[in-house]
């Protein structure tokens, strides 16, 4: 993990995390997550964008792991209560429609990025990885 690399700053992050705490995340979930995600969460646990930057995604914030009101295990556990083929797929962000950005972990397209529009019920592919989702925002705001 690199976190030198990661230009983004988040505003209003919850409580920082540790590298134990990041891989007991991915014990969660039973997975290797990609390194750019651990590294940004390691830098920033949640939070917004700094409210005068325009972003292509209409992104509304990140959640957070293990602390706030509503961490992402517990956004996770209620969307794949309701979706099921959500499964395997981690609500890391969310849009200013309340639709909510997944990191998918399932084989045949893991590391890619989505976003599920809630109301349609629709699942819709957003980019490759967590890197170029980052390196969008990052472009954004420059």
């Amino acid at each position: 993990m690199k976190q030198n690399n990661i230009k983004l700053i988040l505003e209003e992050s919850e409580q920082k995390l540790t590298i134990k705490e990041i891989i007991e995340f991915e014990k969660l979930f039973n997975c290797l997550l990609p390194d750019s995600f651990k590294d940004f969460y390691l830098l920033n646990n949640g939070g917004f964008l700094p409210e005068e930057n325009y972003n292509r995604f209409i992104l509304g914030g990140f959640n957070s792991i293990k602390y706030g009101k509503l961490p992402i295990e517990r956004i996770y556990k209620d969307l794949i209560e309701d979706f099921n083929n959500l499964n395997q797929m981690i609500p890391f962000a969310y849009d200013y429609g309340g639709n909510c950005f997944l990191l998918s972990l399932k084989k045949e397209n893991s590391n890619s990025i989505f976003l599920w529009l809630i109301d349609e019920k629709e699942l819709v592919f957003v980019c490759q990885s967590f890197d170029l989702f980052i390196s969008y925002l990052e472009d954004d705001i420059k």
